[in-house]
């Protein structure tokens, strides 16, 4: 098993009860302790161990840590983690302790951060953006666990980097809020502007997250950054004569069908979870008819990190930024030139509690009056999504973490997104109503 932390101070402790749980199981440990999520993943990929637990709340407040379950493919998902929770119910402890392996355990401390990096140099035009960057580059790790690699990273890539917020405080408190939105940016902001640098970079506590501050002085929004390298690949692909095969969740933006369309890809969406969106990639590589032109890839629009199966089945924030500098040094364009070109949509965000109600139920009952209303409504588990091509869409996604359901709409003007997000609002608590 491959364990691995953020920098949360209680990530310590619960880093040591973890593998003293594990031990008395008999497994073998490989532990990295401090280390981005993605590093982790590369690294249980490479060494092709079954399964790992990466210690992290991730972009969530400090106070907030999690257990991140990692299976042989990728992280668990809901209907594994439900049988699991299912499974410790029905144990009693005293039957457990008579079961466990009784052998000693190896535990082997390891840092993969270097092999990562040179990875990720093997998958860049490395030679050519080393001799022609000259980029300045401010990179605000939020005192995360990507405070090991991005900015090292950078610089063996030719940039001028500039960190920021890299240290606790003097009372070991974060510098910042963790979760990389422009709110809690304004360091970063201001540090672009201030050193007129040509980008800046932004993580969450695990770096699978990326932010972009532009040379405009803008924090651009999530999806850009995936919509950038997106619109790269497809390039690049299709100059090659090469089939990108694109993946996505259901709730990721309407950029990515036009781009899709610009270059005659079809998208591909899954369900609201990396997990299922390396589940899909995972299968798609096994089955690809031809290795030599089938390039797979993907991402989730809400977090900026893009997902390249070949490197690493995992949401990248570290990889991301290395592949936002790779264009920007090979177009020779300013980021906010690159940005202007990307289709622009907007969206409509509001949240309705829905506590006490069977989410199944109130699903099949909100997609009945969907069709009722003459709407063409895609199920993918419980989300529903309707629209119309790349004009505009509706989400409903009742949420795995809280009682509430989340009605996301976009559209090329924000005024039909508000009008679009409003009309579902109506007819969700209309539902709500009439199916008490």
């Amino acid at each position: 098993m491959i364990i691995g932390r953020d920098t949360r101070p209680s990530g310590k402790w619960i880093k040591e009860a973890v593998i003293s749980g594990l031990i008395k199981t008999g497994c073998e440990i490989i532990d990295t302790d401090i280390c981005p999520t993605p590093t982790v993943m590369y690294e249980k990929n490479k060494r092709n161990i079954r399964g790992g637990i990466i210690i992290s709340g991730s972009h969530n407040p400090p106070e907030w840590n999690a257990l991140k379950l990692i299976s042989y493919t990728t992280f668990l998902n809901q209907l594994e983690l439900n049988q699991i929770c299912s499974i410790l119910k029905s144990i009693e402890l005293n039957e457990f302790n008579k079961k466990i392996k009784k052998n000693k355990s190896k535990i082997t401390k390891i840092s993969p951060i270097k092999e990562y990096i040179k990875a990720i140099y093997n998958n860049l035009d490395y030679k050519s953006i080393k001799k022609k960057n000259d980029l300045k580059v401010i990179v605000d790790t939020g005192a995360g666990a990507g405070k090991f690699v991005t900015p090292k990273l950078l610089k063996g890539l030719g940039c001028k980097v500039i960190t920021i917020n890299n240290d606790f405080d003097k009372q070991e408190n974060f510098p910042r809020n963790i979760e990389p939105i422009e709110k809690n940016l304004e360091d970063l902001i201001m540090k672009v502007w201030n050193e007129k640098a040509d980008i800046g970079f932004a993580h969450d506590c695990d770096a699978d997250r990326l932010s972009i501050v532009g040379d405009d002085f803008k924090c651009y929004a999530e999806d850009l950054g995936l919509a950038l390298i997106t619109d790269y690949f497809l390039r690049e692909y299709s100059e090659k004569n090469k089939t990108p095969i694109f993946i996505t969740n259901v709730a990721s933006s309407l950029r990515f069908d036009a781009l899709a369309r610009k270059y005659n890809v079809k998208v591909i969406r899954t369900p609201i979870g990396e997990c299922y969106l390396a589940q899909r990639m995972q299968n798609m590589l096994d089955n690809r008819k031809n290795v030599d032109e089938e390039i797979v890839f993907g991402g989730e629009g809400s977090c900026g990190g893009v997902m390249v199966p070949s490197f690493n089945n995992a949401r990248d924030g570290i990889f991301a930024a290395a592949k936002i500098i790779e264009i920007l040094v090979k177009t020779g364009e300013k980021i906010s030139k690159l940005v202007s070109k990307i289709p622009t949509y907007y969206n409509y965000r509001r949240k309705i509690n829905i506590e006490g109600r069977d989410v199944e139920q109130l699903i099949n009952n909100i997609k009945d009056e969907l069709i009722s209303e003459g709407e063409k409504v895609s199920q993918i588990h419980n989300d529903l999504r309707f629209g119309e091509g790349i004009e505009w869409f509706v989400l409903i996604h009742p949420s795995n973490t809280e009682p509430v359901l989340r009605i996301i709409s976009e559209a090329k003007r924000p005024s039909l997104a508000r009008i679009y997000g409003q009309t579902a609002e109506e007819l969700v608590n209309m539902t709500l109503k009439k199916f008490k």
